[in-house]
């Protein structure tokens, strides 16, 4: 398992998510199946992210 940075911090790893929310909405407004393939993976992997480190701090 990937050790998270010291930096990484919750609001963050919100912000990223965000983002990637507002380029999946772009892509499935452009029927771009490939780039929501590829934004489904980062935003998974990002929610993991979330929730090791909410884990870690409770």
């Amino acid at each position: 398992m990937e050790k998270e940075n010291r930096g990484v911090t919750l609001n963050s790893l919100l912000e990223e998510q965000r983002a990637l929310n507002m380029r999946m909405l772009l892509a499935v407004q452009l029927r771009d199946e490939e780039a929501q393939k590829s934004l489904r993976r980062e935003l998974e992997e990002v929610a993991e992210r979330i929730e090791r480190l909410l884990t870690r701090r409770l």
